[in-house]
């Protein structure tokens, strides 16, 4: 007891419980660094055995040291009238109170106040094939997607979508753990057994929490009724659901029926493959819905989404856009003539009317397929796209966008345009904590987000390092090589522009100097696709950069009047092509038509900083666009003081178009393009110092032939 009593007097006992809640909150502290500043993983380990080895050290330090007026001397040596171990004694006791609390703050923010799954939130799993045949998977897939998309139309409802729910295909998770993921509180999941005119399904609805069935029930049909099964399980889950969540709903969703089921199993067929967003699955899907019309013609949902696919081989299959909106056209009407309470029908049509770029009217279509179901999260995203870069709607924007990821938290496109949002509202400890969960379910994207992450503030070698890690994860995608494109442009490296792309786009030929040969690429697409607006709007926007602002108005103006009069960051009309139109006026002497140009550029800059959009990147900048608006109007002073910041937060600056010649020949311009051109040289070498040495890019990617010779020539490494 004597010991007992002596460590307890030198504090002992105190110093191990403070040591031990001190090293879990340098823990915790460490595992949001090593996430958020990307640093090795080597270092957790590394600190928890430093921890290990200092416990014991601390004891016998506390044991043998004491702490006195005059610092701190050896126990043995301190003469008892000037101990203070009993102020020791309550100054610990005083820390450790206090480290407990942050430790309790600290534990009660990760398990709550992040916040639990919605009470009234539910995924459906793929219900297991169990059929003899593993070529019906389609058949079971499609039977648990029809009884996902019945859930969705119930509002009270959030309803995860297929691409996540059906992401733990033949993964060995738990329910509960699968619903953490998913942050729901219920799941349903079960089986579908197909025996030639004989179908079983089994379903079941589970509380996650507890891993506990709620309702179970198995059904034994023939095939020819399978929608009336599906109104069974339907109306039964509903019913459950309502018991166990008080849901309002008095009636069940009902099936969309097809007259025959052969009808119905080329539809399931043609979902089943046009979610795996490929050339070869897109067409397939095609097909399949092609077959679902021939055999019933006033099929709805089979000519929704037909449209919808024949949109998609614009981007993954052999159709330009204008044969792409040329075929799914009479597909898209037809299913709002056979079915207009159908959501797929204004879906499929406001992505048809986006692709003609009548935003507005495809909004419409959009909000009325939400309002039937509002759990579609492509849908969310569709309107993200139109309501952001076409329609300037910032702050409405980034709720869609938000709404997207909660009904489908693992889809790679609503986490990255998620992730980039956060990024330029400066909100990056949450962009950190987003980006982990891509390089979870897709590594190249991950790279992509986060080169674009480390290259905040004119770190543009990183950038493009992180294009080449994505390519080297997926080297045949032809959209990763072109992207590349612009990022060697950024740094100055013009071969390897012209070795990663035969012909780049004449945005990224104006970076490069090369104004002329961007007309002459622009004047080719133009001829190929006269109809086209982006085609007419980017020769106007070269012509315009070599001073041909005769030819170059009418493509403008027309750029004008189908923005509405707005400017938005990346639509049709953005901030330089409000520039070249103002020089254009001004040179026509119709200076008097300039003003609704700059007033229309500072509402845009009004409209970004009510988003809370700030951050300043490599290609976007709020302080470049109101800062060229200022120049422009006048204020020549306040403009170069917004662009030189600009500048220096890392924007990259084009120099090349003869629409802003008075700025690039102001005196004031020249440190902000001498310090820009610093920076370049910086970056490239920091680049090649990386590729010329030892390449690890070298199994896709390779420098052109002499840029690695010319850099060693100019002091390289």
């Amino acid at each position: 007891m004597s010991i007992l009593r002596e460590l307890k007097r030198r504090s002992v006992l105190r110093m191990a419980l403070l040591y031990i809640v001190a090293a879990w909150l340098i823990m915790q502290v460490t595992e949001v660094l090593i996430t958020l500043a990307h640093l090795p993983h080597w270092i957790g380990p590394t600190i928890i055995w430093l921890l290990v080895i200092g416990f014991p050290i601390s004891l016998i330090f506390s044991w043998f040291y004491e702490l006195t007026p005059e610092g701190i001397s050896l126990e043995k040596d301190v003469d008892p009238e000037q101990a203070i171990t009993y102020v020791t004694g309550r100054r610990l006791d005083f820390i450790v109170i206090s480290m407990l609390i942050a430790a309790v703050i600290l534990f009660a923010y990760d398990k709550w106040w992040i916040g639990g799954p919605p009470e009234k939130s539910i995924a459906v799993l793929p219900f297991t094939n169990m059929s003899d045949d593993p070529g019906q998977e389609y058949f079971s897939d499609g039977i648990s997607e029809e009884l996902l998309n019945l859930l969705a139309k119930i509002p009270e409802l959030t309803v995860i979508s297929r691409s996540s729910a059906f992401s733990f295909k033949d993964k060995s998770l738990t329910i509960p753990e699968i619903a953490r993921r998913l942050n729901v509180a219920h799941v349903i999941e079960g089986s579908v057994r197909k025996a030639g005119n004989q179908v079983r399904i089994t379903a079941q609805l589970i509380e996650a929490s507890t891993d506990k069935h709620l309702w179970s029930e198995t059904y034994d049909r023939e095939l020819k009724n399978i929608f009336a099964v599906q109104d069974e399980i339907s109306v039964a889950i509903v019913g459950a659901l309502k018991e166990h969540l008080g849901l309002q709903l008095e009636v069940a969703p009902r099936v969309v029926a097809a007259a025959n089921t052969e009808a119905h199993e080329a539809y399931l067929r043609g979902r089943f493959l046009v979610v795996q967003r490929t050339r070869t699955t897109i067409d397939g899907a095609v097909r399949e819905f092609e077959k679902a019309i021939s055999l019933d013609p006033d099929y709805a949902i089979a000519h929704a989404e037909l449209a919808t696919a024949i949109l998609l081989q614009r981007i993954h299959g052999p159709l330009t856009g204008a044969e792409a909106i040329a075929k799914a056209a009479p597909h898209a009407e037809q299913a709002m003539a056979l079915d207009p309470t159908l959501a797929e029908a204004h879906a499929a049509t406001g992505f048809l009317l986006a692709n003609q770029a009548n935003f507005e009217e495809a909004l419409t279509h959009y909000r009325q397929a939400i309002q039937i179901n509002p759990n579609n999260s492509i849908v969310y995203s569709r309107m993200a796209d139109i309501l952001g870069e076409n329609l300037g709607h910032y702050k409405e924007t980034f709720a869609m966008k938000e709404m997207a990821l909660r009904l489908n938290p693992l889809s790679i496109l609503a986490l990255g345009d998620y992730v980039g949002a956060l990024i330029e509202r400066n909100r990056l400890a949450e962009a950190d904590r987003e980006l982990e969960k891509l390089a979870v379910i897709a590594p190249a994207q991950y790279e992509h987000w986060r080169a674009f992450r480390t290259s905040l503030g004119g770190k543009w070698a990183n950038q493009t390092l992180g294009d080449l890690d994505r390519l080297r994860i997926d080297p045949e995608s032809k959209r990763f090589r072109n992207g590349l494109t612009w990022v060697f442009a950024s740094i100055g490296l013009e071969k390897e522009v012209f070795a990663i792309s035969d012909v780049p786009p004449p945005f990224v030929l104006t970076l490069l100097g090369k104004p002329e040969d961007a007309v002459t690429v622009a004047q080719a697409r133009f001829a190929g696709t006269p109809t086209s607006l982006g085609a007419r709007r980017d020769l106007g926007m070269s012509l315009a950069g070599i001073g041909n602002y005769a030819r170059a108005r009418p493509f403008l103006e027309e750029m004008w009047q189908s923005s509405g009069g707005r400017i938005t960051r990346f639509g049709w009309f953005y901030v330089d092509t409000a520039a070249a139109l103002i020089a254009i006026r001004r040179d026509a002497g119709d200076a008097a038509e300039v003003g609704e140009l700059l007033a229309s550029m500072r509402d845009n800059v009004r409209r970004l900083h009510e988003a809370g959009i700030i951050m300043n990147s490599t290609w976007f900048s709020p302080d470049y666009d109101e800062g060229l608006a200022a120049y422009l109007a006048g204020e020549h002073e306040r403009g170069l003081a917004l662009i030189a910041k600009a500048s220096e937060d890392g924007f990259f600056i084009m120099q090349r178009a003869a629409y802003l010649q008075a700025l690039y020949d102001d005196p004031g311009f020249a440190p902000i393009w001498a310090s820009q051109e610093a920076r370049q040289a910086r970056e490239r070498k920091r680049f090649l110092d990386i590729v010329c040495t030892d390449n690890p890019y070298a199994a896709v990617w390779q420098p052109a032939e002499g840029t690695c010779e010319k850099f060693a020539g100019e002091g390289g490494n």
